[in-house]
């Protein structure tokens, strides 16, 4: 008796191998085709992982409906894959989340929501789009000079000079202890790794904590 279970725990332990490694094949060359812009070839690698909740192949079939790439542009086609995505904590796709939600002002305070878990795994168009939310303010999202500068100079760090003169513009706008505050805040910023839409912010992410340090 116990040999047979043995062995049907080998194939059973053999067939999910098999799986997960055709799965990881499909997704390589999915994403190997959507780099070389064989669009055609990466929608057909691609939808059936995405369907089962890989993340990173919801993320590019969320591009390729976002921008039209290979795929009529849809920006309904693309949230349905680009949201799920960016609940598993995909940055990227927390970053065009926040983009579909602050840019057209649809939603202020949902935007900043997914541009900040972006923004905190790192990503520096999200870093750079969170610091000039809060540089503008709007009636949903007090102003904050000092979280914009944080977030502004972690955007500019080693990064194009379209970054750095966005950030000394924004200077402008500050007084000296703003700019100082928000220095010192990005000087001890740390990423985190995967925070997921679900996970509530600490105090001391909400909107209006002007310059609270994070712990």
């Amino acid at each position: 008796m116990y040999s047979w279970l043995w062995r049907i725990s080998i194939c059973a332990f053999g067939i999910l191998l098999s799986a997960s490694c055709s799965m990881g094949a499909d997704l390589a060359s999915g994403k190997r085709a959507y780099e070389e812009k064989d669009y055609a070839t990466a929608l057909r690698e691609l939808t059936p992982l995405a369907a089962q909740g890989n993340a990173d192949a919801q993320l590019i079939l969320g591009k390729m409906y976002w921008m039209g790439q290979g795929v009529r542009m849809d920006t309904g086609q693309a949230i349905k894959w680009l949201e799920p995505s960016a609940k598993q904590g995909n940055a990227d796709a927390q970053f065009f989340m926040g983009s579909f939600y602050l840019l057209p002002h649809r939603d202020i305070v949902e935007g900043v929501k997914w541009l900040q878990l972006s923004a905190e795994q790192g990503n520096q168009d999200a870093q750079w789009l969170l610091g000039k939310a809060y540089l503008q303010g709007d009636r949903q999202l007090p102003r904050d000079p000092v979280q914009a500068e944080m977030w502004l100079q972690l955007a500019a760090e080693d990064n194009l000079e379209f970054y750095q003169k966005a950030l000394l513009a924004a200077e402008e706008e500050m007084t000296a202890d703003q700019t100082a505050k928000g220095k010192a805040l990005a000087a001890a910023w740390k990423p985190k790794h995967g925070p997921r839409a679900e996970e509530k912010p600490a105090p001391d992410d909400k909107p209006g904590t002007e310059g609270k340090p994070r712990p």
